[in-house]
């Protein structure tokens, strides 16, 4: 991947802004006490840039109920600079990662559109949409995600009726439940990301090489191919292995049963 490099303010020991941390020290004789050292100041060469969240209205804060967050993730659109991605749920969140390492996702928006009803329905005005997906063929989608008994009720049907409405022409729209998550599915997507999240090439190449051999070969164990990419003897040797084949289940490159948990046991494929 390739990473903008951005121009950053020079750091100036006198300037307020300057970003510190503070040593501490134990006292002597009391281990409950602490003192503040002298401060370290942190350079700005070290840290990748990061975008500002774009939503049109924030979702992380204080709930009871709502399981609110925000989780950093790299785009094409974004020229894969890392940037903040919200989300107000469990399937919110499951949502936008399935999104974020589908091969054909070029971008993705949170909270990017706000939609007024022609008329009110059950005492709603407007209804935010969750997330905007943008293919690598143009074309844009946007996500409703809600549970599988809310989207059940009429009130939600209303609510979709109107947003079909209301969207310019040319885009799409689709209510996402959590009848798209069966078991083990979010763990596997979720580690499919943190896999993506971070490439390491030379793992990636090794996989390459070893599935150019098996050209051949219908169905093999991801054991199978850890083994055979021969990354060292260390268990965070067989890691990486492991995780050069989360990227290319991740990229379609090869076939595996996505709906049951993918561990070294997994029979996988070459895709047709």
């Amino acid at each position: 991947m390739i990473f903008e490099k951005r121009s950053e303010p020079s750091v100036d020991s006198a300037d307020a802004n300057v970003q510190m941390a503070f040593e501490l020290t134990e006292a002597h004789g009391d281990p409950f006490n602490v003192v503040i050292g002298r401060p370290v100041h942190l350079g700005y060469e070290n840290l990748d840039a990061l975008l500002p969240y774009d939503g049109t209205r924030g979702v992380v804060g204080r709930s009871a109920s709502a399981k609110t967050g925000a989780f950093v993730a790299r785009t094409e659109e974004d020229g894969y600079i890392p940037r903040p991605v919200g989300h107000e749920s469990g399937l919110e969140r499951a949502t936008a990662i399935r999104s974020l390492i589908h091969p054909n996702v070029f971008g993705l928006k949170c909270q990017p559109r706000k939609v007024v009803f022609s008329k009110t329905i059950e005492g709603l005005k407007s209804n935010t949409l969750d997330y905007l997906v943008t293919l690598k063929t143009g074309q844009k989608i946007y996500l409703y995600v809600k549970n599988e008994e809310s989207l059940s009720k009429p009130k939600h049907a209303l609510i979709c009726e109107e947003i079909r409405m209301q969207l310019p022409s040319g885009y799409g729209f689709a209510a996402v439940s959590e009848a798209e998550f069966p078991p083990y599915v979010r763990g596997n997507n979720d580690r499919m990301f943190l896999a993506k999240r971070f490439p390491d090439p030379e793992a990636d190449l090794r996989l390459k090489t070893v599935l150019n051999d098996l050209i051949n070969v219908e169905r093999f164990t991801i054991e199978e191919l850890v083994f055979r990419c021969k990354m060292g003897p260390k268990n965070t040797d067989k890691g990486r292995a492991f995780d050069a084949v989360l990227r290319a289940i991740a990229d379609h490159r090869l076939t595996a049963n996505r709906r049951a948990l993918i561990d070294y046991p997994t029979v996988l494929g070459l895709p047709e």
